[in-house]
């Protein structure tokens, strides 16, 4: 029973700062910063390399826990700012767009590795050519763990031992 709690809570959610990529519209990199317990600030760039489509986001995202600590749901917002190639040959400029970032999604810890599902609707507060306030997008991000977090059971455990010393 002991071993089953603390292999549990070893490959918990216990992240302090993640960076990796994020396979989107295009590729592109993504960090994530935890700024509260169960609350992270994330950045996503997509320079548009492979399909020309850039993608910027910035987001606080508020992390919720299924089954244990290391496979949970979230749920946040934030901001965003988008350049789309033209479509036609009538208009040869591409298209900017900035605006509310929602986000939803999915991620699971396995030791240092992290790997995120998310849905991103994006409203627009320019208004753009093609007079759409509403697109969005969704990913999967592949991040490793570059700053660890030691859980709550294990510090517990490791001063018991320290004290019988």
């Amino acid at each position: 029973m002991f071993m089953f709690v603390l292999s549990l809570t070893s490959f918990g959610q216990k992240y302090n700062t993640l960076a990796g990529i994020r396979i989107g519209d295009d590729f592109g990199i993504s960090f994530a910063q935890r700024i509260a317990s169960k609350t992270t600030l994330e950045l996503n760039l997509q320079p548009g390399t492979f399909a020309g489509r850039q993608l910027s986001t910035i987001l606080v995202k508020q992390h919720y826990p299924l089954l244990s600590k290391r496979i949970n749901f979230f749920m946040g917002g934030g901001l965003y700012a988008r350049k789309t190639p033209a479509n036609d040959t009538d208009t040869p400029h591409s298209e900017s767009s900035v605006g509310l970032a929602l986000s939803f999604g999915a991620e699971i810890t396995f030791g240092k590795l992290s790997i995120a599902t998310d849905y991103l609707p994006l409203v627009t507060f320019n208004k753009n050519e093609n007079n759409q306030r509403f697109h969005t997008t969704s990913g999967l991000s592949l991040r490793y763990v570059l700053v660890g977090r030691e859980s709550s059971t294990r510090k517990f455990i490791k001063n018991i031992f320290k004290k019988k010393k």
